[in-house]
């Protein structure tokens, strides 16, 4: 083979590589949320987290969370990262994040501030304490009811 010809089918092969990683690239909002689900749910971090808060008079109903964090084993697997369909507000936007290994969903609305993304309302559907559940029924009704939606893998929140 030619050396241009090497060189072309290199640039190719790089060229389909870094767009295919564009593509799932995180919005501001995807990513102010993926952080506070790390910091919650993977780390249970309340001090990362709180700061992470537009109200700090939410921190209450976050404590239990991040206690019911520090209580398990650490896991920190792939998830599933997409803003929410019925999403219709510019300052606002939910993010809804799908964790397959244990099907476990969970919502994060942040509103843009003057200092970036806040955390203004965040939801999980599982709660071992507060007779809580699994279920993989949230994830499977966005897939089925928007069909268009993309979902972004995230290998390491």
């Amino acid at each position: 083979m030619k050396e241009p010809m090497r060189y072309g089918i290199k640039m190719l092969l790089l060229a389909a590589l870094v767009t295919g990683c564009a593509g799932n690239r995180l919005s501001a909002p995807e990513r102010a949320a993926v952080d506070f689900y790390k910091e919650v749910w993977v780390e249970g971090d309340m001090n990362h987290s709180g700061r992470m808060l537009q109200n700090r008079q939410d921190e209450t109903d976050l404590r239990w969370r991040v206690a019911q964090t520090a209580d398990t084993e650490r896991k920190n697997p792939p998830i599933l990262v997409t803003v929410s369909p019925t999403d219709s507000q510019m300052a606002s936007k939910t993010i809804l994040i799908h964790r397959p290994s244990d099907k476990r969903d969970y919502k994060v609305r942040v509103q843009r501030s003057p200092t970036g993304w806040k955390v203004v309302k965040f939801e999980q559907n599982y709660d071992k304490t507060r007779g809580g559940y699994i279920s993989n029924d949230a994830y499977q009704r966005y897939v089925r009811e928007y069909p268009a939606l993309t979902w972004k893998r995230v290998e390491n929140p």
